[in-house]
């Protein structure tokens, strides 16, 4: 886990000098400290695929510009949620006010604002754009805005993003760090579910519907039997509808299907708890009904064959 602090830094020269090392560490951005003796702090740590940061700062505005944004840069998407503190953070055309407990979402590809009137406290966690899309379908349509301490599973995010933050001060195995990351954005992107309901799935007409068959093939995954007709008999929709449904979306219901047992294979491959499962056993528990037609989909997916994945991560 790394630490920064200005403790160390200049008086004369500590914005300056915070904002270089906030820069370099998490992503380019300006602190304009709203006092002379302006101090903040910041621990950076990982869990799988994703990274947590823990910010604390005086009052200030913290602003991320199109000057700072490059090409180059690996697209992040990072959920906020205020430990302390009031700020009103501000990201495209949505403007939330965030207290303590509250979530709000933000692109690093997009110029952001937030406007921090006292001493505040933060936890970011921070997820990669290939990543965000297996647990929120439409993340852009979420950035800057609220979701409320109280509303729904909420506290109950809050409350497990805190006390993994607190295991991680302390040391984590990285072992389980892909399995923990996951309940985590499990928890959140339920959260998220719950509150803003079908407009997750996009600006569609047809969101409700689209959020029923998710659900559908959510539940029925590991059945060897599922299929597109069966998910448009379950919400009383012609195949037809339904093949426009996810073409509207650019995807397809057989596509969907077919990533999201991969998804869910590569997961298991990785996990330590799956360990005493064969390659084909993970395969066939999941709906494949063809190990060669697995390891093809699975290398073609990911660059290895599921054998040598499972050899890299355990190595």
């Amino acid at each position: 886990m790394e630490s920064f602090s200005t403790e160390t830094l200049l008086q004369g020269k500590r914005a300056q000098a915070w904002n270089e090392i906030y820069s370099t560490s998490l992503s380019a951005t300006d602190f304009i400290p709203q006092h002379v003796d302006f101090s903040a702090g910041l621990k950076l740590g990982g869990l799988g695929q994703i990274g947590l940061a823990r910010l604390v700062t005086g009052p200030c505005t913290i602003r991320r510009t199109d000057d700072h944004i490059s090409g180059g840069t690996p697209r992040l998407y990072s959920f906020l949620i205020q430990l302390s503190g009031t700020g009103q953070f501000q990201q495209g055309e949505n403007e939330a006010l965030l207290r303590s407990g509250d979530f709000t979402m933000c692109d690093n590809a997009v110029p952001h604002f937030f406007n921090l009137g006292d001493d505040a406290e933060m936890l970011l966690v921070r997820v990669p754009s290939g990543l965000i899309g297996d647990y929120l379908p439409y993340p852009e349509l979420l950035c800057g805005r609220r979701l409320p301490a109280r509303e729904g599973l909420t506290p109950t995010a809050a409350i497990m993003a805190c006390s993994l933050w607190q295991r991680l001060e302390r040391g984590f195995s990285s072992a389980h760090g892909d399995s923990v990351a996951h309940q985590l954005l499990e928890i959140i992107s339920t959260s998220y579910s719950l509150a803003f309901g079908p407009e997750i799935s996009g600006p569609f007409d047809d969101a409700v519907l689209h959020d029923q068959a998710i659900g559908f093939i959510e539940d029925n995954i590991r059945d060897a039997q599922l299929n597109a007709r069966l998910v448009a008999q379950a919400i009383a929709v012609a195949p037809g509808e339904l093949l426009a449904m996810f073409s509207r979306r650019g995807d397809s219901a057989r596509a969907y299907i077919m990533r999201r047992r991969l998804e869910l294979a590569s997961r298991q491959l990785r996990s330590p708890r799956w360990r005493g499962s064969t390659v084909a056993e993970i395969a066939y528990g999941l709906g494949f009904t063809s190990l060669p037609l697995f390891t093809r989909a699975y290398r073609k997916r990911f660059g290895l064959s599921p054998g040598d994945y499972r050899k890299a991560q355990f190595n």
